[in-house]
């Protein structure tokens, strides 16, 4: 028996997918449910925001598998779209809460790249040994480069890990974000400014060759700046919400139908490129179960620990789930699944461990540089 799979000529077939997704839906369910504690919160806070992001884990983990691995696909295949959007969202909006689109400080891109970049080039090290000697797949120096610089071109690279996409996207988005917050314009007319940029992206990529490579970031336009639009307007929204118990349970009325507008866009808006639209759909139910959250005052310690290491999992979970796959294609597959979170969970925390102490290390040194360059007479 093979110790792992691969999936690019394989396929787990279940004899009945409802069945699986639902006691695992129900588990998770429950380990949510048992470590729920009361806290203190804010509309749209930290904790909110970082619970948010391991909802987002869930529906990638739960995405991606159905895609990828599965031969028939259950009925959250979409959930890598879903778990992109709230990234993104989410993205924009702590943004704006650290800087307020004022004038980005020197800061700014040494946190930005080294939050980023040290994970990302310690587990494109880590794929690129394990290709070679688990599935026989050798990178040329060239693409290994471009990988680490953070190029993933589709139909170009044999790209190490696919889903580091995203990396290079939001590093564009941070950069449009850096140029408005330079701008001596009032906020109202920067975030005009920054939805004109954004949406410029979007017309290169759609108008020249560009889209045969980055065509998968057409569908996410409209999401970053409207998360920097919500963390602008996120005072004057609450407002706006129903402040007695009783009435916030109407908002669940509007998140059922905004999710199935999401669910039947190309049926309800039959406008070609109508979807850069489409995230909106789900935005609106986003900021509006934030609400609820206000109402019942729970956090769920689960969530709060996924959302943590959010974007270590983002990294890991591809090719641990496609390239080899340890866990997922023995049965039963709930029962491997929390195997497979598991051990994701454990090597998420390491690789946060191992670049927090590379980012520490590069610190102490700048630091030691820094007090050597004061201490030479001059």
């Amino acid at each position: 028996m093979n110790s792992f799979v691969n999936y690019s000529n394989y396929r787990i077939v279940l004899t009945d997918p409802a069945t699986t997704s639902g006691i695992i839906f129900i588990i998770l369910l429950i380990v949510v449910g048992i470590t729920c504690k009361k806290t203190g919160y804010d509309f749209f806070d930290i904790p909110t925001t970082t619970s948010l992001r391991g909802v987002a884990v869930l529906f990638l983990l739960f995405g991606h598998l159905s895609i990828m691995c599965l031969q028939h696909q259950m009925f959250f295949n979409i959930g890598g779209y879903w778990a992109v959007i709230i990234f993104l969202f989410i993205s924009g909006y702590g943004l704006y809460q650290s800087y307020q689109l004022t004038n980005a400080k020197a800061g700014f891109w040494k946190t930005r790249i080294l939050k980023l970049y040290i994970p990302l080039w310690i587990t494109l090290a880590l794929f690129i040994i394990l290709d070679d000697v688990l599935i026989n797949l050798h990178h040329p120096l060239l693409e290994i480069i471009l990988n680490f610089l953070g190029f993933h071109l589709n139909g170009i690279l044999v790209r190490v890990n696919a889903v580091a996409w995203f990396v290079e996207y939001v590093m564009v988005l941070y950069f449009i974000f850096w140029i408005v917050s330079k701008l001596p314009f009032s906020e109202e007319l920067k975030l005009i400014v920054l939805f004109c940029l954004c949406f410029s992206v979007y017309a290169i990529i759609r108008l020249t060759p560009i889209r045969n490579y980055h065509s998968i970031w057409l569908q996410y336009t409209i999401v970053f700046p409207t998360g920097v639009l919500f963390g602008k307007y996120r005072s004057v929204i609450r407002t706006f919400l129903p402040s007695k118990t009783r009435n916030r349970l109407f908002l669940i009325v509007p998140i059922f139908i905004s999710i199935v507008v999401f669910y039947g866009w190309n049926e309800i808006v039959p406008i070609r490129s109508s979807d850069v639209f489409r995230p909106i759909a789900l935005i609106l139910p986003l900021v509006l179960v934030s609400a609820l959250i206000e109402m019942v005052n729970y956090q769920s310690a689960f969530l709060l620990f996924l959302g943590s290491y959010s974007y270590e999992i983002y990294l890991l979970h591809a090719p641990f789930m496609v390239k080899y796959d340890f866990f997922l294609y023995r049965k039963p597959l709930f029962a491997y699944f929390f195997a497979y979170l598991f051990g994701l969970i454990i090597l998420s925390y390491i690789l946060a461990k191992v670049s927090n102490m590379v980012n520490d290390g590069l610190s102490m040194l700048q630091s030691k540089k820094h007090n050597k360059a004061i201490l030479v007479p001059r």
